[in-house]
């Protein structure tokens, strides 16, 4: 019987030709050859020398403006009177340091031990 058009004809014909091509694959026993084995590479001696850490390669996106200003601060979030938050950046603004510097120079003049 005749595939009534071309593209049937040119699927049988695919398909005919990929079951030779999976009969010539397949192996035989008088085809195989046996494999030789395959040398392993001796194993390296262990050296007793310390081995440095790796130095972790530069990775741009880490570095960016907030990291290159970094104080070593912790966060310290708190509720003030706005009076006194006011004073705070008076203080601050005038002396040309920040609020966090303010407050630092605040609690060691606390911790002074008074004469």
């Amino acid at each position: 019987m005749a595939p009534k058009n071309k593209a049937a004809l040119d699927a049988e014909r695919v398909a005919r030709m990929m079951a030779a091509a999976d009969r010539e694959d397949e192996p035989t026993a008088a085809k195989r050859e046996p494999e030789a084995p395959v040398p392993q590479p001796e194993p390296a001696p262990v050296l007793a020398q310390p081995v440095a850490p790796p130095v972790p390669a530069f990775d741009p996106g880490k570095v960016d403006g907030r990291t290159l200003r970094r104080t070593g601060r912790e966060p310290f979030a708190t509720r003030i009177k706005p009076e006194t938050h006011e004073a705070l950046r008076r203080i601050a603004y005038t002396r040309g340091i920040s609020i966090a510097e303010a407050v630092e120079q605040a609690v060691a003049a606390f911790d002074k031990p008074s004469s």
